[in-house]
């Protein structure tokens, strides 16, 4: 019989060891997060302003969830999401890290308890702008000001309630700011600066698969830390791990459509965007481009002939989005019969094709690219956009050319095998839909306060005591989201409301004057040689 008394090896008692300090870690955990509990009372009373106005945004959330039900379907978008929810193949228009959480949410067969998750994602979002500018000395009343927008204005709440992807992406982008910003972060997770900075970029990273407007932050990211003198590891870790999911998911999108990228849609959307100002003659395009010209569309047509003022029919003229969805454009022709509409206009042929007449359009016109994005941007700040706008009457199911499609994503999502249509609309419950559709009218964030802020923050940060690193960024972070949409589509509130938290706390910061060298808080303390960070 062999004997049971060998010496055990060294794998084993590596193992062991690990299992140990395992162990230990996790109880110094469990005592820190009831030191944290036992402390939250106190927390509360030292921010008693802000407690109080988040309460209030949690109170306007609860009427919101019960005024409409179960949730906003937007469009096309919202079927789009959970048809690749259920079917975990990759879109062609937009990545699906928005599709992969529905998917995750798809076993609780509740789109309401989605909207409230995402209600309590609009709360955090808050949450971290306080506490983000409070870790740099910002006063409460301040910092609670900057977080209001967010937590008050109805079309952010309109947004947290739709199966939409922005909420997602806005609580993503921020947290990785958060992570990056936060001058001491609290003792129960206080790793290694170059781990903060791999975590910052991984969650920017995630953020650009739930909306691709973010894509360009997590290169800013890269570039804060350099200009902050932070290292080239820190940098580093940074755009390697920020890298990672998108790798990873352009790899596992060209198994299905044989080119290595996110998406098959950036040609067609600049493309859409060029019809704003494109004109052939001067562009020239070759024979096989010719097809795509504005005056080829059957948008172009639309206001031939209307008369009126120039502002009316400046307001009259198309869109880019009546381009790029107008089944009768080249994009769609010939009619197709697939029951996945996007999956035969959106190919990587004809995304070659509209980018080569775009990148020709912009090339031949600079000017006029120039002149339409400047205008569109100029939208953002004139509270020219309605669609955000909470309906007073019932919304019913999908009734649009592709009723099949979006009555089979509803269908297949929540898994009804009943008829679909109270599950396929939007229920108007009285009296709470009056009285958010009359809240909705009285009070929200200007497009004239939003053009305000954005201007005393870049004017703060020209003024070199006011300027700081964090508030570079945060600024720099609200420009693209703003100017990213329109120069590469169109304009529309909806991806201009990021950009609403990061303006609203770079100019908080830049109107703090208490910043050291390196941009955050310093605190003389009493009766001591050295002055060191201040304490959360």
């Amino acid at each position: 019989m062999a004997e049971n008394n060998a010496a055990p090896s060294p794998a084993a008692g590596s193992l062991a060891a690990w299992r140990v300090r395992l162990e230990a870690r996790a109880r110094v955990a469990a005592i820190r997060g009831r030191v944290w509990l036992t402390a939250l009372p106190g927390v509360a009373s030292r921010h008693r302003l802000f407690c109080a106005t988040l309460g209030a945004g949690l109170v306007l959330r609860l009427i919101v969830m019960a005024a409409y039900r179960p949730a906003l379907l937007v469009r096309q978008d919202s079927y789009d999401y959970m048809w690749d929810a259920v079917h975990l193949m990759p879109d062609p228009v937009r990545p699906d890290g928005y599709a992969f959480f529905l998917a995750l949410m798809r076993p609780f067969d509740s789109l309401a308890l989605t909207a409230g998750l995402q209600h309590v994602m609009g709360l955090a979002i808050a949450v971290m702008v306080y506490a983000l500018l409070i870790n740099r000395s910002v006063p409460g009343w301040g910092a609670t000001l900057a977080a209001a927008p967010v937590l008050f204005d109805p079309r952010e709440l309109n947004l947290e309630h739709s199966i939409m992807s922005d909420t997602l992406a806005t609580l993503l982008m921020l947290a990785a700011l958060v992570v990056l910003l936060y001058r001491r972060p609290p003792s129960v997770w206080r790793p290694p600066s170059v781990t903060r900075s791999a975590v910052a970029g991984l969650l920017m990273g995630i953020a650009g698969l739930v909306r691709p407007i973010t894509l360009p932050l997590f290169v800013l990211v890269a570039a804060y830390l350099l200009i902050q003198r932070a290292g080239w590891r820190r940098a580093g870790a940074a755009l390697a791990a920020g890298a990672l999911p998108l790798v990873g998911y352009a790899v596992w999108f060209s198994t299905f459509y044989g080119t290595l990228n996110l998406t098959t849609s950036d040609g067609v959307f600049l493309w859409s965007r060029t019809m704003s100002f494109a004109n052939c003659a001067t562009i020239r395009p070759p024979a096989h481009l010719q097809a795509l010209c504005p005056d080829r569309q059957p948008a172009h047509t639309r206001v031939s002939g209307r008369r009126g003022n120039a502002y009316l029919k400046l307001l009259a003229q198309p869109t880019p989005e009546l381009f790029l969805w107008s089944r009768k454009s080249w994009l769609w022709e010939p009619p197709s019969k697939e029951l996945v509409p996007d999956a035969y206009a959106f190919t990587p042929a004809k995304n070659t094709r509209a980018m080569s007449f775009a990148v020709r359009a912009i090339a031949a016109q600079p000017l006029g690219y120039a002149r339409v994005v400047t205008e569109d941007i100029a939208l953002t700040f004139l509270d020219t956009d309605r669609s955000l706008l909470f309906p007073n009457v019932t919304i019913p199911g999908p009734v649009t050319l592709n009723y099949r499609y979006q009555a089979d994503a509803v269908r297949e999502y929540l898994g009804h095998a009943t008829p679909l249509a109270s599950h396929q609309g939007t229920r108007v419950a009285e009296p709470y839909g009056y009285a958010i559709h009359g809240y909705q009218s009285r009070l929200y964030f200007p497009g004239v306060i939003f053009g305000l802020v954005i201007a005393a923050g870049f004017i703060g940060l020209l003024v070199p005591k006011r300027r700081s690193g964090a508030a570079i960024l945060l600024w720099a972070s609200a420009a693209v989201m703003i100017v990213l949409p329109s120069a590469e589509h169109t304009f529309n509130y909806r991806y201009a409301l990021p950009a609403v938290p990061l303006a609203c706390m770079a100019f908080a910061l830049v109107r703090s004057t208490r910043h050291d060298e390196h941009g955050g808080p310093r605190l003389r303390v009493p009766n001591s040689r050295r002055s060191e960070p201040a304490p959360v």
